[in-house]
């Protein structure tokens, strides 16, 4: 199977016909297309579960619950990448698609803009869509084995600004050393994220690769590299009295003491979002690539 996989033709909705909903708080605008998308559902007769947390729960049609206890067909996401990440940790099953309406600053992930969301909306009721799988990480130290991450599993020094020696096998071998601020494995997904801003190249997401990306190593001492996604990463703290913090996916994050070693590999488990086509190379072309003036 590839890294990026596409189900055509999926069935949206069961016989829960229930979908959840969060949103960034505290934005009006927001609000006001999260109300639009209830009146979308609920004229379809189906039940809306909104998030305690973060959508206000005014709508006389829906019901407030945790998102951990969110028992649905999907879950419409409005914000940007950040209400993605928080939405993915807190969900009972990374097995619930996403279909995420853009009001972030970048919003890579997303689908569609809050003005195009009503209509978005209505086609994947009308399972006129596709369903995207993205590869996750698994990670962990030899004691514990941490949430899967979307994007990164990122190692850094628990005191700002103090330098980490890293030692970097695949499979056992020792395939560099050296220091940085911090180190991180990434997804595809996540070479669009903090691993392009340390540096790092973007995998396109039918590569069957993750990314090694150092950050800020003095004199190139460790040097960003692709591996297969079929082997497992180490990263070993070597430097004496070094302590660590394994972040992932900016969501949570656990200690990691001198001579740990944090691994990682490609989870069995994917992130799922719905699309309306197999749009990669345009979401990248308009959200991530500059836009300069072309030169006649």
């Amino acid at each position: 199977m590839l890294p990026l996989s596409i189900e055509t033709n999926p069935q949206i909705l069961s016989e829960k016909r229930t979908v959840g909903l969060v949103c960034k708080p505290g934005r009006k605008e927001i609000e006001k297309t999260a109300s639009l998308l209830v009146d979308v559902l609920t004229r379809r007769n189906i039940k809306v579960l909104v998030d305690r947390g973060s959508c206000p729960s005014t709508h006389k049609h829906v019901d407030v619950v945790d998102i951990e206890d969110m028992d649905v067909d999907f879950v419409i996401t409005v914000g940007g990448d950040g209400t993605i990440l928080y939405t993915l940790y807190r969900l009972p099953s990374r097995q619930i698609p996403l279909f995420c309406v853009n009001k972030g600053t970048v919003g890579f992930m997303t689908e569609t803009s809050t003005r195009y969301a009503q209509n978005a909306l209505n086609k994947v009721l009308d399972n006129d869509c596709i369903i995207e799988n993205n590869i996750n990480l698994a990670s962990g130290t030899e004691d514990v084995r941490f949430e899967d991450a979307l994007n990164e599993v990122y190692v850094v020094s628990r005191i700002p600004g103090r330098l980490l020696t890293f030692d970097v096998r695949v499979d056992g071998i020792q395939v560099d050393f050296g220091r940085a601020d911090g180190a991180m494995v990434a997804t595809p997904t996540g070479s669009s994220a903090y691993a392009l801003a340390a540096g790092g190249s973007i995998l396109t997401p039918r590569v069957h690769g993750i990314i090694f990306v150092p950050v800020c190593p003095p004199r190139f001492e460790l040097k960003s590299m692709v591996f297969p996604d079929d082997g497992v990463i180490e990263l070993e703290l070597v430097k004496k009295g070094a302590q660590g913090l394994a972040v992932i996916d900016g969501q949570t994050n656990y200690e990691v003491e001198h001579g740990g070693i944090v691994w990682v590999k490609k989870s069995d488990g994917v992130s799922r979002f719905i699309r309306l086509s197999d749009n990669y190379y345009h979401r990248l072309n308009t959200r991530l690539v500059p836009r300069t003036k072309q030169v006649a």
